[in-house]
Order: C-alpha cells, then sequence, then structure tokens
C-alpha cells in the first residue's frame, strides 16, 4: 500500500515535470520563429529592446546548429534543423505522457 502511494507521487511528479517541459519546448519554438521572422526585414533594427534580449536567449541554441548542414545558395538551413530538434522533442514529451 505504501509503495503505490510513493509510486503515484512519483509517477505524478514526471507528469508535472514533462508538461512544465513540453510547455517551455512549445514557447521556445515559438520564439525562435519570431527571432527568425524578424531577421527577415532588413530595415528593422532587432538590437533594440525587448528584441535584443530576444537575440541574446536564442542565438546561442542556433549557434549549436550552425555548421551541421551546408549553405546552399546562401541559404542557411540550420535554423530548420533546430526547429525540427524541438519539434521531435515535444513529440517525445508528448509521447511520454500517454
Amino acid at each position: 500500500m505504501t509503495f503505490f502511494l510513493v509510486n503515484s507521487g512519483i509517477t505524478q511528479t514526471i507528469m508535472l515535470l514533462s508538461e512544465v517541459l513540453l510547455l517551455f519546448l512549445k514557447i521556445y519554438n515559438l520564439l525562435i520563429t519570431i527571432r527568425l521572422t524578424i531577421a527577415w526585414f532588413p530595415n528593422f533594427n532587432p538590437y533594440t529592446q525587448p528584441f535584443a534580449l530576444l537575440i541574446k536567449f536564442i542565438d546561442p541554441y542556433l549557434r549549436l546548429f550552425r555548421g551541421i548542414l551546408p549553405s546552399v545558395f546562401g541559404i542557411d538551413f540550420s535554423p530548420l534543423l533546430s526547429i525540427l530538434w524541438i519539434q521531435a522533442l515535444t513529440e517525445f514529451f508528448t509521447n511520454l505522457k500517454l
């Protein structure tokens, strides 16, 4: 009986952590999309607040994927790889919840 209660508490804790991590990954994916959208506008100064904070938060993660895929015709596909990685983690934690 005691083992069941302890096991139930651990399961609930893991489920809660999974939900929090899932929410973080979804928000981070949205922030990456916003960061990449800002880069499309050449007249926009991304180094003003609050976008400078966004760049400081997102660019270290994007730098992890630079150099993995070569540029094709001057287009960097590493952000696509970073978004796909977050999507894979999101799917993993969604299936873990089931």
